[in-house]
């Protein structure tokens, strides 16, 4: 068996059965490919999102613009710098969908790939909402944990 190229309406079929719910072995067994592909192409062709993977030069900067802080820098203030330290839990967005998922709350990316954060529609069950949206919903998932709220670059700011 030989590769096979995924057209515009395989795409489009897997699209429509990944929101519909159906398991990816099923969705394979309906678009006649395997359970691999039919996985690897719901990320590749943004169908669900990825999670993000932890990148170690991100982590060990972040280490070291913390520890070079003065407490000059610490003060108090309504400068950007000056609120990523006092509010924690400046996230990405993708940080945010992940909270979601662990919330037992399924999502699914509509829009294309690389466009803009705040233009990106997400389903949730039967609603349609954009990242400023998913983002409130998280936030006060949070406050009722009694937890710090998300700060997203693009979106909080």
């Amino acid at each position: 068996m030989g590769i096979q190229e995924w057209s515009a309406t395989d795409i489009e079929n897997a699209r429509s059965y990944f929101l519909e719910g159906l398991a990816i072995k099923r969705i394979a067994k309906e678009l006649g490919r395997t359970t691999t592909a039919t996985n690897k192409a719901l990320s590749r062709f943004g169908i669900r999102f990825e999670k993000p993977r932890k990148n170690f030069s991100e982590s060990h900067s972040t280490y070291k613009k913390e520890k070079s802080l003065t407490p000059a820098a610490i003060v108090p203030s309504f400068e950007r710098y000056a609120l990523q330290k006092e509010f924690e839990n400046w996230v990405s967005f993708w940080q945010v969908c992940q909270y979601l998922s662990s919330q037992n709350i399924c999502l699914y990316e509509l829009s294309v790939p690389n466009i803009d954060l705040k233009c990106r529609q997400f389903k949730v069950g039967t609603k349609t909402l954009n990242a400023g949206q998913l983002l409130v919903i998280a936030n006060k998932r949070r406050i009722e944990e009694n937890l710090k709220a998300f700060f997203v670059k693009g979106l909080s700011w």
